[in-house]
């Protein structure tokens, strides 16, 4: 007799004699499907020797037709399909922060840089108008030597002022014997006789003598210099200080124009901090928000994936349990969408193969 599977349509010749068992059971060649056998399904009919089998509801397991998944899965292209927008997400959550963080230190450092520029400024003009004030004293006192400069009190109020809130002004210059000398400081021992030579600071000030003694020696008639060197604390700490200095006209005499740069730029750079304390802040907070919501999209993207993959397993397997001729399995509808429509669609193949079988074996 000829069996023909009723999966893929292959035919195999069978003598039935050789049915020795209530049930064959043996798998299809072409397709894998297993095909069982009943002596009480064969059905012979005389005049053409041909055979047909009864529908038979199967009790195997459902995986005993189960097609293996050539591919990756539905679940493992949701999940890497997921990894790569959390990848995407997350460098464009990098990119904004790193640009936030980068925008804050640049307006930092120009506004830095620009109250520096203003700072400068404004050492250079309190320069220029202490020489000017120094000039009109002297012309108007030219009883008044050198020597007595640090002796007269209007006259240091002069050529002494507060410059920021640690700076001062003070007046020097290189006399006849061409030595450098300091006649009005805010402190006495800076001034001649107590320092007969200012190239004496090079013992005190050490490796940072040179960028003073430029700054001091560089100026000329019509000529101010200006720069930033490193002075000697009294803790024997180095701290920047800038100085303009800028000659009182018609003299020998200098003004020197000094102060701490950190006195202009210190609230500057402490809203500097403060605003990267808060970028900082601000970038842990939306990393955590990130976390938060690429874990809240995992986790419904788990959820989904895993129902819909489950959805579509139960639905092949119940193909594979009719396939094996269970025409009889009852088919649920276990969603509201596409897959339910799938469903239906199944349900009603199979109960059209059911109709079409029962008027074959009638037949």
């Amino acid at each position: 007799m000829n069996i023909t599977c009723n999966k893929c349509g292959a035919t195999y010749k069978i003598d039935p004699n050789k049915i020795i068992a209530p049930r064959v059971r043996f798998k299809c060649k072409t397709c894998g499907n297993h095909i069982s056998i009943h002596k009480d399904q064969i059905i012979s009919d005389a005049s053409s020797q041909a055979f047909t089998l009864q529908p038979e509801v199967s009790h195997e397991p459902a995986d005993a037709a189960e097609t293996k998944i050539k591919g990756f899965g539905i679940r493992f292209k949701l999940f890497f399909f997921l990894i790569i927008l959390i990848g995407i997400f997350g460098l464009q959550a990098y990119y904004l922060i790193l640009q936030l963080n980068k925008t804050a230190d640049r307006f930092g450092k120009q506004g830095t840089q620009i109250i520096k520029e203003m700072a400068e400024n404004d050492i250079m003009k309190t320069a220029r108008s202490v020489a000017k004030q120094v000039k009109l004293y002297i012309e108007a006192h030219p009883e008044l030597t050198k020597e007595q400069f640090m002796t007269d009190q209007q006259f240091q109020q002069i050529a002494v002022q507060k410059v920021g809130k640690k700076g001062y002004t003070a007046l020097y210059g290189k006399e006849s014997d061409g030595k450098w000398r300091t006649r009005a400081h805010i402190r006495p021992n800076i001034c001649a006789p107590a320092l007969d030579d200012m190239a004496k600071l090079k013992k005190p000030l050490g490796v940072n003598f040179p960028e003073f003694w430029n700054i001091l020696t560089a100026v000329k008639s019509e000529q101010p210099s200006k720069g930033y060197y490193k002075w000697q604390e009294k803790d024997k700490s180095f701290k920047n200080k800038y100085m303009a200095c800028v000659n009182v006209t018609g003299t020998r005499f200098n003004i020197a124009s000094t102060t701490y740069m950190d006195d202009f730029t210190e609230p500057m750079q402490r809203l500097e901090r403060e605003s990267r304390a808060i970028a900082k802040a601000e970038t842990i907070k939306s990393a955590i928000l990130s976390s938060v919501i690429i874990l809240i999209i995992a986790i419904i993207v788990f959820i989904f994936g895993g129902r819909l993959t489950a959805n579509i397993k139960y639905l092949s397997e119940m193909t594979d349990r009719i396939s094996l001729g269970d025409l009889d399995a009852l088919i649920e509808i276990r969603s509201k969408d596409e897959l339910a429509v799938l469903a239906e669609s199944i349900s009603r193949l199979q109960q059209s193969v059911k109709l079409f079988m029962q008027r074959l074996y009638k037949k």
